[in-house]
């Protein structure tokens, strides 16, 4: 491409467009904003965690429509308590959730030290027992660590 040139005062002097400079700069910004593609976030939770401050949903209910499932940290992995009895695993978890009726708010109290995780894979399991009422409490401080 050839530059014009302006012969003044016997000096050469390069001359630049720049109407259509900025032509194709516009193009361009206008290409890039039509292809842009905001990426999802991955992950999120339809039960927001509560705040300290406020009190839960499931105190001001019924005692009886409420089911809670403890996760603790063992040594060989996460111990799950149903409604304070321990379940095996994460299957008869998901065996037990199916006998209950589907309208129980089901509330998690993981411990603090306990992986994020098993307080998903707890989570899972109930939305695959088909329990739309989930709720997460604070993380509260195993009994071995309250009392230091």
């Amino acid at each position: 491409m050839k530059l014009p040139t302006k012969a003044t005062d016997n000096k050469r002097r390069f001359v630049i467009m720049m109407t259509p400079l900025i032509d194709v700069i516009f193009l361009l910004m206008i290409f890039f904003i039509m292809t842009l593609n905001f990426l999802v976030p991955e992950g999120i939770l339809e039960n927001r965690l509560p705040d300290q401050a406020r009190t839960p949903k499931y105190e001001r209910e019924k005692d009886w429509e409420v089911v809670k499932i403890h996760v603790a940290r063992g040594r060989e992995g996460p111990q799950i308590y149903l409604q304070e009895r321990r379940v095996a695993g994460l299957g008869d978890l998901l065996l037990n959730l199916h006998r209950l009726p589907r309208d129980i708010i089901v509330v998690i109290e993981p411990e603090a030290k306990v992986a994020y995780k098993h307080v998903i894979s707890v989570f899972n399991t109930c939305i695959k027992a088909k329990k739309t009422n989930i709720s997460f409490t604070i993380p509260r401080m195993s009994t071995a660590q309250s009392g230091d």
